[in-house]
């Protein structure tokens, strides 16, 4: 079982034999003693090379090590779950098999005889093999990994190459040197072959496998270590090399041992016979130049074999490239394929967007266009692409005037690769119909380096007209109730004096609240049709010097009724001369705002307090601060006061008389007007609310005399 698995990780019981699911083996971690006995098993290998060869230490070293990895492979498997438990009991009898008829090998090999296996380690060796094919077999079937055209075609290229390199390293040679090439000969031969056959299994297992899978890496390192001690025996026979050679066949034997009980012992050993996922995995870099250097071998090869005169091996390396380079053909046309549907499905996704969609090159040529755009703009893909998209859609301005490049906002958004939104643009059809629209403009960027802009538009026709029949709606609705109202204010007025006749204690009191309840019905329209005013841009401001000290005198003088029916005391105070509180707005509407506020205090204001204005001069700004007393507004509803028909507690519209809309319009006069309106607040102490607007540089203040402040709300 891996040392990750039971006993060896916190939290879970030792006991616990079920089968782990996929998800539960994500949560599965490296233990620190798998890479202690990795470690101590990497420098065993070492200590092979270095100790002298059959000397008391190297036969410690090499075989304890091997028979102490086997014994931790037994203790494993038999820890392992049912589904993957035959699997790694065939691969630890690979092994057993192996090792031992190693140890034949050593004990009945005859050194006049280099060519001669032991019949014994032969029948061992062979069957070692059977059980390496027998867990690979039960891995397919059980994981069904990789099961897909890809993985076959990779497999397949990297064992034609494998195969071609031990041919003309080892095999041809070896059929033609001064060895006969009898039935010990034809044996050796066949175990590197047998190795292959494994290699080009785990190859396919690998490349199959959803993602990399470390316990199959590790199988596969080892079937490698067991496939190149092979290859340098072979080698050996072949070239007549030194018996030094033999040590570091020991070593990659150990080295495969140690590998693959460090696989029998990894996170996830016990799940190796459940997929990962029925998902192919694409085609990774590091596969690809696998490939590649796997196709370039054998034709590589081929070469070396005609240059040198080796007809023979040039005939099977011929073959060997014809099936090489038709499997990568096969795989260069699937690659191209699956890029091929990405791409139509790439345009598949843009084409379903209900919103146009253009990717824009630097300069701002368009690179892509969506169906929504063509629609929209009503041209073909060729009239768009390929140029730049201003000249296109976006030439000039909706009064006709040249709208240069240079001017548009989109080629500042692309050059500065920041993201922006254009709200109100216009874009022109081929027929010359304005059509207006939203943008949103994201920068692409490859690393540092602005490589253009994708822009989503949306044609907003639809809306506009929306928007203009409601306000249409809202304006005639608006004034086809003021005449209405003013009627049935002037007949409750002359009600109220007793024009008609005597007022009764009862009726007075009705007439008044009708009266009342007129007014806010008036102020009510008012400020609606100020909003549609507003929202339409049909509000024009006529700035001019004002002195905005005068303008806090007139807008006190205008709620002085309401402040003493209230019993509310109204204080201005200004510590800055005059003469530099001159500032540029429309008088009348600044006074709406002002009234506004000072209305506002007014109503939120205990009796017997104080409402402050404090006008004074801060810097290059005029300050009017309107401070009450009152009960204050919490912190988290600061952000709304100025939202429309926002109030700070449900009931106040009814209990005080407001709209909800009065803060609303003031904030957006005065930021029209160049300036800002904030406020602050403490509950329980009172809020303050600031005007700040740009002072005038110089000149002679107009006092605005004549002007009425309008109604408080």
């Amino acid at each position: 079982m891996p040392l990750s698995g039971t006993s060896w990780v916190r939290g879970r019981s030792p006991a616990r034999r079920t089968v782990d699911s996929p998800a539960d083996g994500e949560a599965q971690r490296w233990h620190p003693a798998w890479f202690v006995l990795v470690t101590l098993g990497a420098i065993a290998c070492v200590l092979v090379i270095v100790l002298p060869e059959r000397s008391v230490a190297w036969l410690i070293d090499y075989e304890g090590v091997a028979i102490a990895a086997l014994v931790v492979f037994a203790i494993a498997g038999l820890r392992m779950p049912p589904g993957a438990r035959a699997i790694w009991w065939a691969l630890w009898a690979f092994q057993v098999l192996t090792f031992t008829g190693e140890a034949v090998y050593d004990a009945q090999h005859d050194d006049s005889a280099p060519t001669s296996i032991p019949p014994l380690a032969s029948a061992l060796y062979l069957s070692a093999y059977i059980a390496a094919f027998v867990a690979l077999i039960l891995l397919i079937r059980l994981a069904h990994p990789g099961r897909d055209r890809e993985a076959w075609i990779d497999a397949g290229i990297v064992a034609i190459a494998a195969a071609s390199i031990l041919g003309t390293l080892i095999v041809a040679p070896a059929m033609t040197n001064q060895f006969d090439p009898g039935i010990e000969t034809v044996v050796a031969l066949v175990y590197p072959l047998l190795d292959l056959g494994v290699l080009a299994v785990m190859i396919w297992l690998l490349f199959g496998s959803v993602r990399l899978n470390p316990v199959l890496a590790l199988l596969t390192a080892a079937f490698t270590f067991y496939l190149a001690a092979d290859l340098l025996y072979e080698y050996r026979l072949v070239n007549g090399l030194t018996d030094r050679t033999w040590v570091w066949r020991e070593a990659m034997y150990l080295a495969a041992v140690i590998l693959i009980v460090a696989a029998a012992t990894a996170p996830g050993a016990d799940r190796i016979a459940h997929p990962t996922s029925a998902t192919m995995r694409r085609a990774t870099p590091i596969r690809l130049v696998a490939l590649v250097a796997a196709v370039l071998t054998v034709p590589a090869l081929l070469a070396f074999a005609v240059w040198s005169g080796r007809d023979g091996s040039a005939k099977l390396l011929a073959i060997a490239s014809v099936l090489v380079i038709g499997l990568g053909l096969w795989r260069t046309r699937i690659l191209l394929t699956t890029i091929e549907q990405q791409q139509r499905l790439n345009e598949l996704v843009l084409d379903s967007a209900g919103d146009g969609i253009i990717g824009l090159a630097p300069d701002g040529t368009v690179v892509f266009v969506n169906m929504a755009a063509r629609r929209i703009l009503r041209c073909r893909e060729e009239d768009v692409v390929e140029r730049n998209f201003h000249d296109v859609a976006h030439h000039q301005h909706p009064d006709g005037t040249p709208y240069p490049w240079s001017d548009c906002p989109t080629r500042e958004l692309i050059a500065q690769g920041k993201s922006g939104a254009l709200t109100n643009s216009t874009y022109i059809r081929r027929d010359g119909v304005h059509i207006p629209v939203d943008v949103i403009i994201t920068p692409m960027l490859a690393g540092d380096v602005v490589a253009g802009a994708v822009m989503l538009f949306r044609d907003i026709s639809e809306r506009a007209a929306i928007e203009e029949m409601k306000s249409q709606f809202i304006a005639i609705i608006s004034h086809e109730l003021r005449t209405p109202l003013t009627s049935i204010k002037g007949s409750l007025q002359l009600l109220d004096a007793g024009v008609v006749g005597p007022v009764t204690g009862e009726q007075q009191q009705l007439l008044t609240m009708a009266v009342n309840n007129t007014d806010r019905l008036r102020k009510l329209v008012d400020d609606i049709l100020d909003v549609e005013r507003l929202d339409a841009g049909r509000m024009p401001l006529r700035p001019e010097p004002v002195n905005a000290l005068s303008l806090a005198h007139q807008a006190i003088e205008g709620i002085e009724g309401a402040a003493q029916s209230a019993g509310i005391a109204v204080r201005v105070q200004s510590p800055s001369p005059e003469s530099t509180l001159v500032v540029d707005v429309d008088p009348h509407r600044m006074l709406q705002v002002l009234a506004n506020l000072l209305g506002n205090a007014i109503k939120f204001s205990e009796r017997d307090s104080t409402v402050s204005v404090d006008v004074s001069r801060a810097g290059p700004s005029v300050t009017i601060a309107v401070a009450d007393h009152g009960r204050g507004i919490p912190a988290d509803r600061l952000a709304s006061v100025f939202e429309r028909f926002g109030q700070v507690e449900s009931g106040d519209a009814r209990r005080q008389g407001g709209t909800g809309l009065g803060l609303a319009i003031a904030k957006e006069l005065v930021t029209r007007s160049g300036g800002t309106l904030d406020v602050t607040s403490t509950v329980g102490v009172g809020s303050t609310f600031t005007v700040t607007l740009p002072a005038r540089p110089g000149g002679p203040a107009e006092e605005p005399t004549d002007l009425r402040p309008p109604t408080e709300g």
